[in-house]
């Protein structure tokens, strides 16, 4: 990062995590399993661009992979 941007990314940054702590804990609850369908999407836009002519139960199922390795991955580190 350019260290004249430094300053204002952390201004940035800081006034993003105040807006958070305001967000009351109904939204919060609200916002992890739509966070969540974003992540989804997005991991399976990106599945698309790579497997081009996957149907979409081939790319659904390598999404479900993913999400099982990662599952994994959390676990083999507590």
């Amino acid at each position: 990062m350019n260290l004249d941007f430094k300053p204002l990314a952390d201004a940035l940054y800081w006034e993003k995590i105040e807006r958070a702590r305001k967000v009351p804990p109904e939204e919060r609850m609200k916002a992890g399993p739509e966070l969540f369908d974003y992540a989804c999407s997005i991991t399976l836009n990106a599945l698309r661009e790579q497997m081009p002519d996957a149907t979409e139960a081939q790319l659904l199922d390598k999404v479900r992979e993913r999400i099982a390795i990662k599952r994994r991955l959390e676990e083999a580190t507590r």
